[in-house]
């Protein structure tokens, strides 16, 4: 880290140790809903290098030091907390925070859970529903494996039908490994905690703008059907693979959310998710091990755009 990256990171942990994050958030309102979007976790002693895309994978102790400023200086709530708000049947507190994490992968069922029952935090969990069904990487943990995280990228670009044939098969995976998705019955056990809310984010993670109207049908139609039979509830909650507006999916994809009965979805656009957003294209900021919790304190308190 350069000296002047370092400095700054002393200064904000000095704050938050100080509580001064605290005391400035108390007297603040956020402009909407801070919807932080993880992915997997990691065990700290899981040595660098292991995984690809690990930033993504957030070191247990960074987590809890996540957790412990959402408890502290915020107010943590749940989608039907802000369903109720958006029907009118009340208001979300000042600093308003949603926890939310995407893929399905075993860490947020074996670390991420028992971390935020700790601090009694509430949570959404938006899975891939053929990894977890067929005990398989996710498509893109596997291609970086065997080609590199340039390939994945690249395959973003190519349409449905052509990544579907080389890359959908993905390969097994030992339920030890830490790109491991979680099994049936951690998925179950979540959605029994009553603190975390199951949605979806497809069968299989494809680039839904890249397919056609027919196709994404079926990704996300199998993907709610799967989850509602395991865990006997209607899915109402959605958050699209890659998550960036206009690229990576389509008004028709909003279309179909609606028709299936998803009443709230989540993109990758970096801001508060304000209450004239649209419901099923709610804003979230996405989060990488590289953020301490001083710094999502500081963001939470200063950066992140009014």
């Amino acid at each position: 880290m350069p000296a002047k990256d370092a400095v700054s990171a002393a200064v904000k942990q000095g704050m938050l140790a100080l509580g001064q994050y605290r005391r400035t958030l108390a007297r603040t309102m956020l402009p909407g809903v801070a919807v932080l979007g993880y992915h997997g976790l990691r065990a700290d002693g899981l040595p660098a290098g292991s995984m690809a895309f690990e930033n993504l994978h957030v070191r247990a102790s960074t987590f809890e030091a996540h957790c412990r400023v959402v408890r502290d200086c915020c107010d943590p709530i749940t989608l039907d907390d802000w369903r109720a708000a958006a029907a009118g049947r009340s208001l979300l507190p000042p600093r308003p925070v949603l926890m939310t994490f995407d893929d399905g992968y075993r860490s947020v069922a074996r670390i991420a859970a028992p971390i935020l029952a700790v601090h009694d935090l509430p949570a959404a969990v938006f899975v891939c529903s053929d990894p977890i069904a067929n005990r398989r990487l996710l498509w893109f943990d596997a291609v970086a494996a065997r080609d590199g995280e340039g390939a994945v990228e690249r395959w973003k670009t190519c349409d449905y039908e052509s990544w579907r044939d080389a890359c959908a098969g993905s390969v097994p995976v030992d339920d030890g490994d830490p790109r491991a998705p979680m099994t049936v019955d951690e998925l179950v056990a979540l959605d029994r905690s009553g603190r975390i809310e199951i949605g979806g984010h497809t069968c299989s993670h494809p680039i839904l703008a890249r397919a056609s109207r027919e196709r994404q049908q079926e990704e996300i139609a199998g993907n709610l059907e799967a989850i509602r039979r395991w865990t006997g509830r209607p899915v109402r909650a959605f958050a699209f693979p890659n998550g960036r507006p206009g690229i990576d999916y389509t008004e028709t994809t909003t279309i179909l959310l609606g028709e299936l009965g998803v009443d709230v979805s989540f993109t990758m656009r970096p801001s508060f998710s304000r209450a004239n957003e649209p419901s099923l294209e709610r804003s979230r900021f996405l989060m990488v091990d590289e953020v301490s919790g001083a710094e999502l304190a500081h963001r939470l308190a200063h950066t992140w755009p009014r």
